[in-house]
């Protein structure tokens, strides 16, 4: 199933206003067209509590201009009965428990290992940030050579294998 929707936690959002191609932002190339959403937690620790940090700003651009949408909290609903065994951060649990409330076609999008691990164990569709950037291109909705600049630029956020994988991945993609 093609995802319709992407949630955002934290870590993805972030980094992703933090580095850019050229003059603009990985975030506005990466987002462009897509539907992605952040619940109010997110909001909160990027753009709140990031204050006047160029990652803040740009995120909060980004949500004026409509590339990100924030959803209402009573969208959300109550969080995941299953989330109170873990330590995760307001954001991670938000993030999950609108993914889950979104359902099918929906995908939570984060750099978080253990938000990752526990929305495998939940069922909730969740992927890593390069991983979103590799299936808009293999969809075609972000050209490959901006795809190939954007995982060059967030590299130092990754441990080492994950940026050489999705570099040869991203050229599996090529005619």
């Amino acid at each position: 199933m093609v995802p319709s929707r992407f949630v955002f936690d934290v870590s993805p959002l972030v980094a992703s206003c933090q580095f850019t191609v050229g003059s603009r932002s990985v975030a506005e190339i990466a987002l462009a067209g897509a539907d992605v959403q952040i619940p109010p937690a997110v909001y909160t620790e990027v753009v709140i509590r990031g204050g006047a940090r160029p990652d803040a700003l740009t995120a909060a651009r980004l949500i004026q201009t409509g590339y990100i949408q924030m959803v209402d909290t009573t969208v959300i609903g109550s969080p995941l009965e299953d989330l109170q065994h873990y330590q995760l951060g307001q954001g991670e649990s938000e993030a999950l428990t609108l993914t889950a409330h979104l359902g099918a076609g929906t995908v939570m999008v984060t750099d978080d290992f253990l938000a990752l691990i526990i929305a495998h164990r939940l069922g909730v569709s969740c992927q890593l940030f390069l991983d979103f950037v590799i299936g808009r291109a293999a969809r075609g909705e972000l050209p490959l050579i901006e795809a190939q600049q954007i995982v060059h630029a967030v590299s130092p956020r990754y441990p080492v294998g994950f940026v050489p994988h999705s570099l040869t991945m991203l050229r599996r993609l090529q005619p």
